[in-house]
């Protein structure tokens, strides 16, 4: 950047393209000795003109509001004659060249404070994320998370499919789950939420006190309580019906689930088999809506293979089962 640009530039004689050049430079933090230097010169070199205090005043909030819109660029000055605008760029410039670049760090740095993080395992895998508080999750097959890589006053974060959180204890700093329409808001507690896309999300509580609470508006703003959980409860959010049940469940089997351990309470066979799908990245068919109906009671490890956990069920409601590459086909 050279004086005489610069110089062109106070004097509003600056061509498009130089004009854009001048901004650009007046965004960095060493424009500021140069640009004080340009300034010193040019008011040496010119006549000593009375000060129009109102045109000044009126110079000035448009500067403010600009700066108030978040609006980057240098402001146009087309209403003053050039040897008046020396005496206000003197004034006003300097400190605008100033609030334009901490405004830009400012942005830039909130920016990396919002950058988000997604974490994403695919069918038949499972992981285990340590956020930047100490909270634990363990993320299910099909699954994905999505949250900042350091948290500000509230700890918010998206879940899309299943989770046991160990949340973090910290009453100053609400952790909150955002699920579709749904958020879950806890201070430090564990718990389990299941959101697959296209079926209710069901929140368990495992230890401590959970609140549900449904978005009403779309701009999410309103909140309607759904549920206060605390430890064996379990809440179901329909989104088609915009009805919620409650049941209960044994807080130890949320915390086999984090371990992979499967425990199946008088569940249909064909919901077993869709956990199974997901869980071992497999497709299976059921040839009989007798067998998908068919209530299933019991326990088993992901640890194990396919073909262990296809023998127990197999056993329990008396089907028969053959593989084929990466598909089973279950019949009578």
């Amino acid at each position: 950047m050279n004086k005489l640009l610069l110089k062109k530039y106070l004097y509003n004689t600056c061509t498009d393209e130089e004009l854009e050049q001048v901004r650009q430079f007046l965004r960095q933090p060493e424009s500021a000795d140069l640009f004080r230097s340009v300034l010193n010169e040019a008011w040496n070199e010119m006549e000593e003109p009375e000060l129009d205090l109102h045109a000044m005043a009126s110079y000035r909030q448009q500067i403010m509001q600009k700066l108030q819109n978040n609006n980057e660029s240098v402001p146009k000055v087309t209403k003053f004659r050039p040897i008046h605008l020396l005496k206000y760029a003197a004034i006003l410039i300097l400190p605008l060249v100033f609030g334009l670049y901490y405004l830009s760090k400012s942005k830039k740095e909130t920016v990396a404070k919002v950058a988000l993080i997604e974490s994403y395992n695919p069918k038949g895998q499972r992981s285990i994320v340590t956020l930047s508080d100490g909270t634990l999750i363990y993320l299910g097959s099909n699954s994905k998370i999505r949250y900042p890589k350091t948290f500000s006053n509230v700890r918010e974060m998206e879940l899309i499919g299943e989770a046991f959180f160990k949340v973090k204890r910290d009453p100053s700093r609400p952790f909150i789950i955002h699920t579709n329409t749904v958020q879950t808001k806890v201070l430090g507690t564990s718990f389990k939420i299941e959101a697959f896309k296209g079926s209710p999300i069901a929140v368990s509580v495992a230890t401590g006190k959970v609140r549900v609470d449904r978005e009403t508006t779309p701009n999410k703003k309103q909140l309607t309580s759904v549920a206060v959980l605390t430890p064996g409860n379990v809440v179901n959010w329909d989104e088609k019906t915009n009805k919620a049940s409650l049941s209960t469940i044994d807080p130890h089997e949320l915390e086999q689930w984090k371990d992979g351990n499967l425990i199946f309470s008088n569940q249909r066979l064909a919901d077993v088999l869709a956990v199974l799908e997901r869980c071992y990245n497999v497709k299976i068919n059921v040839t009989s809506n007798s067998l998908s109906n068919f209530r299933i009671n019991t326990t088993c490890s992901l640890n194990e293979s396919i073909t262990k956990v296809m023998d127990v069920l197999s056993k329990a409601a008396d089907f028969k089962y053959k593989l084929d590459d990466d598909q089973i086909i279950i019949s009578n």
